[in-house]
């Protein structure tokens, strides 16, 4: 027990003394980086499709990106863009490290409370992996949603500031004041870019490509053109917003049609669980075969294979993209 503790004490220095090492950038370096950051990955994309090559990543990278495809709003699945619409104030390292230490706490745990078995201190040790993740996933998720239901409010304030008198750069920075989060995060990083002399087609393609925000980039695409080619913005953004209010109250109905088919999905897919657990109280010996016998462990294989088919039959049928 004794050196389970001096284990863990060991193991809580080094990620402190880790992350107090890479917190020491200076906040300017920490502005430059990020403003920087947008201008500089656009280079390279473009440069590496010139060339015809991949830019690789590393394994960390590579599989942060897995993880999160399944759940990562948008096209972008890297740490950086997640953590970034997630609203969590974490640089890539300093995430992975505390990733890293949860899920050594798990597994210290797991030895703890289960006095060293094998498989309990594996199963401890990816529930510590797997919690921050899913902290992300939920996250981002909410905060992409708040994004969506925040562009059309956003779109007319900046519409009514033009029509006031102000210039495409004060009405943004009106909505980077007056809109709360994640809008108001989004605007407020692209106004400082843009104050430090990156290009303004190139902080809001940036802006757009780090929102993974349709709606939004809907806006940005017509803000560019009316740049290229001139035009009555105000309007533009008028009926932008209209049409996203449009969209909005279109998803609103289909949700409340499709609810009928996510409850019944949600309950045949809790039905067989709850039947086993009622089984496993009233008769423990009678459902204890169903996981001993050869025959009975391939039928579990067979029921648990077709009740995830049967779910994502069902998400397919309800998800109806607008």
């Amino acid at each position: 027990m004794i050196w389970v503790v001096l284990s863990f004490v060991l193991v809580a220095g080094s990620a402190y003394l880790f992350l107090t090492m890479t917190g020491q950038i200076t906040r300017l370096e920490r502005r430059l980086e990020r403003a920087t950051l947008a201008q500089s990955t656009l280079g390279r994309e473009a440069e590496s499709a010139k060339q015809g090559v991949q830019i690789e990543s590393g394994f960390w990278q590579r599989w942060q990106g897995r993880w999160g495809k399944a759940k990562s709003a948008g096209q972008g699945g890297s740490l950086h863009l997640r953590l970034h619409r997630a609203g969590i104030p974490l640089k890539e390292g300093e995430f992975l490290a505390f990733n890293a230490f949860s899920g050594i706490v798990g597994g210290l745990l797991g030895i703890i409370l289960n006095r060293g078995r094998l498989v309990n201190t594996i199963l401890f040790l990816l529930v510590g992996l797997i919690a921050p993740q899913l902290y992300i996933m939920r996250k981002e998720k909410a905060s992409m949603a708040a994004l969506s239901g925040q562009i059309a409010d956003s779109l007319i304030l900046m519409a009514n500031s033009l029509r006031a008198g102000h210039s495409f750069l004060q009405s943004m920075e009106m909505v980077a004041k007056e809109m709360p989060p994640p809008i108001s995060r989004e605007f407020g990083r692209a106004l400082r870019e843009m104050n430090l002399g990156i290009p303004v087609e190139t902080a809001l393609t940036a802006m757009g490509e780090r929102a993974g925000n349709e709606d939004l980039e809907l806006m940005i695409t017509a803000v560019l053109i009316q740049r290229q080619v001139g035009g009555n913005l105000a309007e533009i953004l008028d009926t932008i917003a209209e049409t996203i209010r449009e969209r909005v109250r279109l998803q609103g109905e289909i949700k409340t049609l499709t609810a009928q088919g996510r409850i019944s999905g949600i309950i045949i897919s809790l039905l067989p669980l709850a039947i086993g657990g009622f089984v496993a109280v009233i008769n423990p010996d009678y459902i204890t075969l169903l996981f001993t016998h050869p025959l009975g462990k391939v039928m579990v294989g067979i029921g648990v294979f077709g009740q995830l088919a049967g779910m994502i039959s069902i998400n397919k049928i309800i998800k109806i993209d607008v």
